[in-house]
């Protein structure tokens, strides 16, 4: 059981890897190349462009391994950009292109897609949609945090209600974060986001009887403010755009929404497919017994999963 609760340790940090090129003049760029950790390891992702890379400088950033390097082109330019490794990772890579007149365009790389064309026409920012689209979805605590809240929820009215104060209290605390107005260290955010898992999960398994089932938008208020600077720290460690920072900040914003909706309909679709096999009303008393502690069981799952990662991070802190 331990095995299996240390393998979610790592919740939040499916990030994507950062390539930030400037260009210096026609024919060479300054490149910083900074690859997340993900379980102890960094990904060992290679950058190969249509030029010659100099030599590299390594060092840790954080909780990352940054390279940088120049890269001396012909007189093509620069034409192409690959990330060699993506398919063994579940990590794209965020690549900023920086002209020599300032201006910004962002650009995707993923496994499916490791080449990037320089110049092709892409829109620059739409690319943040994705990037909150899956932060949301491998962002496992935040996942078991929307699943559990389903549990302690009921009626499409009180679900609306719910998910809505979550949604803008967490656009309130990502944007102020994102704009450096509001500042606080991610270490203690990150506990207590799987703390707030442990008191939900809690909250479902006593039934009718707690703070969320009395003022459900209230509590859900407070944990959307908490889980907002958690995706603050996401977007921190990708980026904005200089001369569009309050476009991807929305546009991040609504890929996290996308996600959470995707959530929230495959979890109600599964619900109402496992009804349907489990029958509406069971046969005996032992059978409805038997159901109900099967229901139950995902609870007492997330619950220890999010109270490993409350200690584990607490831990952090002090370590």
């Amino acid at each position: 059981m331990l095995m299996l609760v240390s393998g979610f340790s790592v919740a939040d940090e499916m990030r994507p890897s950062v390539v930030k090129l400037t260009k210096l003049d026609d024919q060479s760029w300054s490149v910083a190349f900074r690859q997340p950790q993900i379980n102890g390891r960094y990904p060992n992702l290679r950058l190969k462009a249509n030029c010659t890379a100099g030599e590299i400088t390594s060092f840790v950033n954080g909780a990352a391994l940054q390279e940088n390097f120049q890269l001396i082109c012909d007189s093509d330019g620069l034409r192409t950009i690959e990330i060699e490794g993506l398919e063994k990772t579940l990590v794209d890579t965020m690549v900023t292109i920086r002209g020599s007149d300032g201006e910004e365009e962002s650009h995707l790389i993923s496994s499916s897609r490791p080449v990037l064309n320089v110049g092709e026409s892409v829109p620059a920012v739409p690319v943040y949609i994705v990037l909150g689209v899956e932060h949301l979805i491998f962002g496992i605590d935040h996942v078991l945090f929307v699943l559990v809240l389903l549990y302690v929820v009921h009626g499409w009215k009180n679900l609306f209600k719910v998910i809505t104060s979550f949604t803008v209290a967490h656009s309130v605390t990502l944007g102020l974060s994102s704009l450096e107005l509001l500042t606080l260290a991610q270490a203690p955010v990150e506990a207590l986001i799987g703390l707030s898992i442990v008191f939900l999960a809690a909250e479902a398994l006593r039934g009718n009887k707690g703070y969320m089932t009395r003022a459900p938008w209230v509590v859900s208020a407070l944990f959307g403010l908490l889980h907002g600077l958690g995706f603050a720290g996401a977007l921190a460690e990708i980026g904005l755009p200089q001369d569009s920072v309050i476009v991807a900040l929305l546009f991040f914003n609504i890929g996290i929404e996308v996600g959470q909706l995707l959530v929230v309909i495959v979890a109600l679709g599964l619900v109402a497919v496992f009804g349907r096999l489990a029958g509406t009303k069971p046969s005996g008393v032992a059978d409805s017994q038997v159901l109900t502690s099967i229901v139950r069981m995902p609870l007492y799952g997330a619950g220890t999963i999010a109270g490993y990662w409350f200690v584990e991070r607490t831990l952090a802190i002090f370590i």
